[in-house]
């Protein structure tokens, strides 16, 4: 017996296609970001030796080197400074401790809510 999709339901398979693609695509500017995000991190790192700091200061420079990081991301991304540490936090663990997780992610093979859950 043939079973026969109607023209409807055809394009609401293709409709769903697409969909699933531009998840796929939405994972993978997400690793991107967490790729990006970590190398701003290890450049801030590395360059904390280079800002000025007083004599009375409280906040040695990586202190104050990730303090200024986090505050600059929060307002670039337009999001509490609270999950701007966590977005740095979470791309470092991506980036240097899963890759297999960020290459998944890269691949669109699993979304972001995945991998904050791994």
């Amino acid at each position: 017996m043939v079973t026969l999709v109607s023209t409807t339901q055809q394009q609401l398979g293709l409709l769903f296609d697409a969909v699933a693609v531009a998840d796929r695509v939405i994972a993978q500017c997400f690793a991107f970001r967490a790729e990006l995000i970590d190398q701003t991190r290890r450049f801030s790192e590395a360059h904390a030796a280079e800002i000025p700091r007083g004599p009375q200061a409280l906040w040695s420079r990586e202190e104050i080197a990730h303090r200024e990081l986090s505050s600059e991301l929060a307002v670039t991304l337009r999001i509490p400074e609270r999950s701007a540490e966590s977005l740095l936090a979470e791309s470092k663990a991506l980036v240097q401790d899963l890759p297999a997780t960020r290459a998944a992610l890269h691949d669109g093979v699993i979304s972001y809510r995945h991998a904050q859950a791994i």
